[in-house]
């Protein structure tokens, strides 16, 4: 805890803002381009909606499900797969013994039939693929340790091109007014229940939750493939909205 507590101090009284586009960075795939491949981002908040309330039930009839997660980064950190290689396996896919992502039997679990909504949405957002879907809780008075989720890691991700491979949303279902998560030289993200954002989490990141309730967000892992016009119209519209918001 002390990591997570020492890092949220360090950070919260940070205010980032979304920097301006550079002079002659206006198409729509220049921006997204821009963005996620070229400038050093804190988070982008997306342009979507869903329904919070029922999101929120699909959440809760899903409980259940949960399984620690990556427990020697944190303490009550849970997770379970809506979509992925089975509903425990919250892992990254070199967990599970296979060699290469090509190989791995990506699947709509029998959880995305307790989360209809939910997973009906994620059929119509702009991927054309999923690897991971997953609830994350973080338990009361839990935490996260700062660690960067830095694309290489894994086999195949050489030459990282986000509008290709694709980047994590990370969607607010609960989210207790007492649980932040820190960006490291960026301050805190603007979390509220309803909100998605895609962080910039190649920088160091921790969670820290203390409040008297579980925060539970979802991560969705996709491809753009040949939704890719599309995911790179919702990035520049997103990009413009929270520019727009900060300057007025």
């Amino acid at each position: 805890m002390n990591q997570s507590s020492e890092f949220y101090n360090q950070n919260k009284n940070i205010n980032w803002t979304m920097p301006k586009a550079p002079e002659g960075i206006t198409t729509d795939f220049e921006i997204a381009d821009w963005l996620l491949n070229k400038s050093d981002f804190g988070w982008l908040e997306l342009d979507i909606t869903f329904d919070l309330d029922q999101w929120k039930k699909e959440a809760g009839d899903s409980f259940d499900y949960l399984v620690p997660h990556r427990e020697n980064d944190s303490s009550g950190w849970n997770s379970a797969c809506i979509h992925g290689i089975d509903i425990p396996c919250t892992g990254a896919w070199t967990n599970y013994g296979f060699t290469s992502e090509k190989d791995v039997p990506y699947k709509w679990t029998s959880l995305s039939s307790i989360a209809p909504s939910i997973t009906e949405f994620w059929k119509n957002f702009p991927y054309e693929k999923y690897r991971r879907i997953r609830f994350m809780e973080v338990e009361s008075g839990g935490y996260i340790n700062p660690h960067s989720d830095m694309p290489g890691r894994l086999p195949g991700e050489e030459n990282f091109d986000a509008l290709e491979f694709g980047v994590p949303i990370n969607v607010a279902i609960i989210h207790p007014k007492d649980c932040f998560m820190s960006l490291g030289g960026y301050g805190c993200v603007p979390f509220t229940e309803g909100k998605a954002f895609i962080v910039n989490i190649r920088n160091y990141h921790s969670v820290i939750n203390n409040s008297a309730q579980s925060r539970i967000h979802l991560i969705s892992h996709g491809i753009p493939g040949n939704r890719k016009n599309e995911f790179i119209e919702l990035i520049s519209r997103s990009y413009k909205k929270q520019y727009e918001k900060q300057t007025h």
